[in-house]
């Protein structure tokens, strides 16, 4: 309950700034019952030969659609959420173990919300990995191969906002903060924001 009572005002803030305007949120909460989202869901499975994913399978990608998606003409596209997940990189996270409730909002009724799995504490980041580099490449991942697919071919739109939660909330930030003309907002719940400040096992 706690993580639903912050998601829905930041995601609200997050969609004013990605082009969704405020009587066009208000006026979908107001609808929000005549017309739930939570039927409107797909699944984009992307193959990774570039980064190599260290989990084996296609990366998979849920997606929460917006109305009309299915009837979307050549070209069009919406504003776009990238919901970045924390922990386990569970890629049924957002709409399955949290109590986000996502698919119900109807403040979502036009945006294009992107779920992307991650490996284990993958960040959100290239791994340095001694300088080696490597997998788990997780921004190459959704920012080089997952986005150009998706706004090629799903209607993703280049409006975009990036919010996560655990490590998720540290990529939100942290792929801002690399890419500054990418995202046009932010959000983090509960970020893991330094990872070199906590001891992990060896």
């Amino acid at each position: 309950m706690r993580l639903r009572l912050l998601v829905v005002p930041l995601i609200v803030d997050l969609l004013l700034l990605v082009g969704v305007s405020r009587a066009e949120a208000d006026a979908a909460a107001a609808d929000g019952a005549r017309s739930p989202l939570k039927n409107r869901s797909a699944s984009v499975w992307s193959t990774s030969p570039s980064t190599h994913l260290p989990w084996g399978a296609p990366g998979k990608v849920p997606l929460l659609t917006p109305d009309g998606w299915q009837d979307r003409r050549t070209g069009e596209s919406r504003p776009t959420l990238y919901l970045l997940v924390g922990g386990d990189g569970n890629y049924k996270a957002w709409t399955e173990d949290y109590d986000s409730r996502i698919q119900g909002l109807p403040q979502l009724r036009d945006v294009l919300v992107v779920m992307p799995e991650m490996p284990l504490f993958g960040f959100c980041t290239d791994w340095f990995n001694g300088g080696r580099g490597g997998p788990p490449a997780v921004e190459s991942f959704h920012l080089k191969e997952v986005r150009p697919l998706l706004e090629a071919h799903y209607g993703a739109g280049t409006r975009r906002a990036a919010a996560g939660e655990s490590q998720g909330g540290f990529g939100a930030l942290s792929c801002s903060a690399r890419h500054p003309a990418f995202f046009r907002a932010a959000a983090s719940y509960s970020g893991f924001v330094h990872p070199l400040r906590h001891r992990f096992p060896p």
